[in-house]
């Protein structure tokens, strides 16, 4: 067999230029149609990346524009899988310096929308595949690349694939962080259908229930006991007061990370209403992020501690409050035991309505899939680093037997999401290397 990473290497120009080519079609989600159900763009984009895989020799399938998947087939009926995706979060150019589908290259950093979730480390991963056939690999299993086109918006996408396709033997997916991701703590996000407030008592906030909400509003007939308060204003209005906090947005998976704008008011509201039981509920209980004044405060060895994020509140025209919580819980509870807990510690005449829940992902540190990748990256990387618990949620929880590998280096900023979202040219190269190694460890 040749050196599989002398021959990734010479091609690494090749490389950056096709991921310049995918970063230059808007996968942002679109208008379906027919054989693109996440718009043309996300399909064409589809299409480029399985016709480039075709010409390098790999088999490929397209599953009715949800996703498709390109096969360096092995000499057995088992399958590593690689599941990345080529859709992306919206952008908006007034906001970045280099225009995010331009693919420009500055200053050794190759800016663009998806170049590093998820498109540049599924690229490498295509080239790592390349390099290891040119170099003639003989895999025992098939190394199956698998392009998802609607991670960023529900995931529609694996879902139609995997009712469509087998589940892979084993997977990893190089969508989260460096070392690897073998615990991602269950998501429970959920509706709470409370009681009326007082007369003349609105509040509002959030959009998204993984989202600390930076604004929240709420009125009143009369003006609000207590003086004043950071973060807030008052305004008189011909009908009353009208109240707004400021805070500071955070993902709702590390809720302390930001400043929840609810907190204050709900807390005012609550002081000025004591015999209201909905704000009475939400101030005493809903608004502790670890859930231990709700009574709900769970927590494990692998994972750690439950979080807990009020990210929606609306009231309705009847004076009912609906609060839209997300809760991260750890590895070693189920969805069925989150909402029984819930049930439990929540008063009976409030409604729990789930809205968007998804078991934990727990994959053991001493698995095969899981020693095999830290070994990978402790030893291409001379460090001695161990697996990683995180509260967010990857598409390695979408199969079993899947984990997150890349594409952050720990310490490397983050820009995924964000405006002039860019990957390290030198990083982009070293991941295309851990990523070879890694196939060849699990495939051979």
């Amino acid at each position: 067999m040749k050196d599989a990473k002398l021959i990734l290497n010479e091609q690494f120009d090749e490389l950056v230029a096709t991921l310049q080519k995918v970063i230059s079609f808007n996968t942002e989600k679109g208008v379906a149609a027919d054989g693109a159900p996440f718009g043309k763009n996300v399909k064409d984009c589809l299409d480029f990346v399985l016709e480039l895989a075709s010409a390098q020799g790999l088999a490929t399938y397209d599953c009715d524009g949800y996703a498709g998947h390109a096969d360096f087939v092995g000499s057995t009926g088992e399958v590593l899988g690689i599941l990345g995706h080529l859709d992306v979060v919206p952008s908006k150019a007034e906001e970045w310096k280099h225009a995010p589908y331009a693919a420009e290259i500055h200053d050794g950093k190759l800016y663009g929308r998806g170049t590093m979730d998820d498109k540049g480390p599924m690229i490498a991963c295509l080239y790592a595949v390349k390099a290891l056939k040119e170099a003639g690999f003989k895999p025992s299993k098939t190394v199956r690349l698998i392009f998802g086109c609607d991670e960023e918006s529900g995931m529609q996408c694996v879902e139609h694939y995997f009712s469509k396709m087998p589940y892979p033997t084993v997977s990893f997916s190089p969508d989260g962080d460096f070392p690897v991701i073998n615990r991602e703590k269950g998501i429970y996000q959920f509706d709470i259908i409370c009681g009326r407030l007082p007369n003349g008592v609105t509040i509002s906030a959030g959009e998204r229930a993984n989202v600390v909400p930076s604004l929240c509003t709420a009125t009143a007939i009369e003006a609000l006991r207590g003086g004043e308060w950071q973060g807030v204003t008052c305004e008189k209005t011909s009908t009353g007061y009208t109240y707004t906090a400021s805070g500071k947005s955070a993902h709702g998976s590390t809720p302390n990370e930001g400043i929840n704008a609810t907190h204050v008011l709900l807390k005012v509201l609550a002081a000025n209403y004591p015999d209201n039981a909905t704000l009475r509920f939400l101030a005493d209980k809903v608004i502790d992020t670890s859930g231990k004044a709700w009574g709900i405060d769970l927590s494990d060895k692998e994972s750690g501690k439950l979080t807990c994020n009020l990210g929606v509140l609306r009231t309705a025209t009847d004076g009912t409050v609906t609060a839209t919580v997300d809760i991260r819980f750890p590895v070693t509870y189920k969805c069925d035991q989150m909402y029984q807990i819930l049930r439990e510690h929540t008063p009976k005449e409030f409604t729990i309505r789930p809205v968007h829940i998804s078991e934990p992902l727990f994959v053991p540190s001493n698995s095969q899939l899981v020693t095999t990748l830290m070994r990978v990256y402790n030893s291409e990387m001379n460090v001695n680093l161990e697996p990683l618990a995180i509260g967010g949620g990857t598409y390695s929880r979408c199969l079993p037997n899947c984990v997150a590998f890349g594409p952050l280096f720990p310490g490397e900023e983050q820009t995924i999401h964000m405006p002039n979202e860019c990957i390290d040219l030198h990083n982009l190269r070293k991941m295309a290397e851990l990523y070879l190694e890694a196939i060849y460890e699990l495939a051979k």
